[in-house]
């Protein structure tokens, strides 16, 4: 063999090598998700990493003819549902909402969104977990079932848009709030003077109960307050200003305080009787 000739060759084969390989896993999962072998989200994760590159599964994901290319490993179906990508990947949540769609009537769409939002389910948990009793594991097990109901019965044809976090959202709310109104649980710590700009004071002195604004807020998502609203009351109570605020969203900071205003507003006209 010529040295032109080996040259070509080892070219050619750094060129075979570099090229993805069609079922070769995509995504690399966080170590920290999968420590625990035993564990919900280790065993979810091991259960994807064998589901994802088979053809079965494939062939069936293909034959919903989703926007794009065909895939070759279910990985790719996850990024195209906007996995690990901008928070405000339109495309992506598109794609999302045809998968969850699908996933009412059909349980391997269902067990791929699942996977899609298992990050910020875990994140919940491990929250969660700190607050109440049985710590991560248990909440785990009550925020994983409630993912998968949201998900089979999301409603679709009326909230096309923000999919990711109306599902996570949802599933913390079923989770963890409706069945528990309840129980004083602190979950976001919030300045007593934004909070009380936030809710109606109470109308008379008995008022006991513990308040946050996420117990707020779970009530006002589910009489369907504005998802862009929940993100800004949410800024608001991380300490983020007008400023702040208005450089997220790339408007002017007289915008930013008339949303802010708008999404107090809304929050009081959702929640009347929550105070």
């Amino acid at each position: 063999m010529t040295q032109n000739q080996a040259q070509t060759c080892n070219s050619a084969q750094q060129s075979r090598q570099a090229q993805p390989q069609p079922n070769q896993p995509q995504l690399v999962w966080s170590v920290g998700l999968r420590q625990r072998t035993n564990s919900p989200v280790a065993k979810l994760i091991k259960e994807w990493e064998l589901i994802s590159t088979r053809r079965r599964e494939i062939d069936i994901v293909n034959s919903w003819q989703l926007p794009g290319d065909k895939v070759e490993n279910l990985d790719q179906v996850l990024t195209r549902a906007g996995f690990n990508t901008a928070r405000d990947d339109s495309k992506g949540d598109s794609y999302l909402w045809l998968l969850v769609k699908q996933a009412s009537t059909d349980e391997l769409a269902a067990r791929i969104v699942l996977q899609r939002i298992l990050p910020p389910l875990v994140a919940i948990a491990r929250r969660r977990g700190r607050i109440m009793q049985g710590g991560i594991d248990a909440a785990l097990s009550d925020v994983l079932p409630s993912a998968w109901k949201v998900i089979r019965q999301y409603p679709w044809h009326r909230r096309p848009n923000k999919v990711a976090s109306n599902l996570v959202l949802d599933s913390e709310y079923f989770a963890f709030v409706q069945g528990n109104r309840s129980k004083k649980i602190k979950v976001f710590a919030v300045e007593p003077k934004i909070l009380s700009e936030m809710i109606a004071a109470p109308e008379c002195d008995d008022f006991q109960q513990t308040v946050t604004l996420e117990s707020l807020l779970s009530i006002a998502i589910e009489q369907g307050i504005d998802p862009r609203h929940v993100d800004i009351l949410r800024a608001v109570a991380r300490g983020e200003t007008s400023a702040m605020i208005a450089k997220h969203y790339g408007i002017a900071e007289r915008t930013a305080r008339a949303w802010r205003a708008q999404a107090i507003n809304e929050l009081r006209e959702r929640t009347p009787s929550a105070v």
